[in-house]
């Protein structure tokens, strides 16, 4: 990372996405505008290099997010230095919509689902978590193997598992079939109104953003994503 950042500390010695964003409203309160805008920057270096703000600053977490703060980091960056913020940083919200959103084009009633996007009736679009890998995690691999031991698609539950990690609910019964059952787990088919909320904010956030540069047509393509 380019620049100084806050981490959560004891074992954490390294940056968590969404963990960040309630680190940066302590910042906040306590007028460290100067830590804030390192650690926007940090994560848009992020963005800028892997295409996306993975889990955490570790190799091993490419592959997966974290639920979708960095529209929300931006934004209270700018109630502190001026709306001219959210123009500075479009590019990059853009591209993190963009991984978010990837597949989208794709989908059709044979091919409902692709990577974080899935298509429900009447052609809405909406997300849930996934991770590109269905391998056990590097930082929990005994634990993962062991649970996928009794199943034939031991790659769906690798995935199922990443995936609850890229949701930061890791572990929660909100991700099984059987609440008492850890190895029921389905993050990837479950449509989360709170992950959705973070994109219809990104969206609105990118709609403002646009509103700013005067370019109208693009804003409302994103009010209108917002909307739907």
């Amino acid at each position: 990372m380019p620049y100084p950042d806050g981490v959560p500390g004891g074992r954490f010695r390294e940056i968590y996405y969404w963990d960040s964003y309630f680190t940066i409203l302590g910042l906040q309160i306590s007028s460290r505008v100067d830590l804030i805008q390192n650690m926007v920057d940090n994560f848009s270096y992020l963005v800028e290099h892997i295409g996306y703000i993975p889990n955490g600053n570790r190799t091993y977490y490419i592959g997966r997010s974290q639920p979708p703060f960095y529209a929300c980091m931006v934004k209270l960056l700018s109630e502190e230095k001026g709306d001219n913020v959210l123009i500075d940083y479009l590019p990059q919200l853009e591209k993190e919509y963009n991984f978010w959103m990837d597949g989208s084009n794709s989908l059709d009633d044979s091919n409902p689902s692709a990577h974080r996007v899935s298509l429900l009736s009447k052609g809405n679009v909406l997300n849930h978590y996934w991770d590109e890998n269905d391998t056990p995690r590097p930082e929990s691999f005994r634990e993962d193997v062991e649970l996928a031991h009794d199943t034939e698609n031991k790659a769906a539950r690798y995935r199922n598992l990443r995936a609850a990690a890229e949701s930061g609910w890791d572990f929660s019964s909100r991700w099984f079939k059987d609440v008492n059952d850890f190895s029921s787990i389905h993050t990837t088919e479950i449509i989360p109104v709170d992950l959705n909320c973070l994109l219809f904010n990104l969206e609105r956030t990118i709609a403002e953003a646009y509103q700013l540069l005067k370019n109208e047509e693009q804003s409302l393509k994103f009010e209108l994503a917002a909307k739907a």
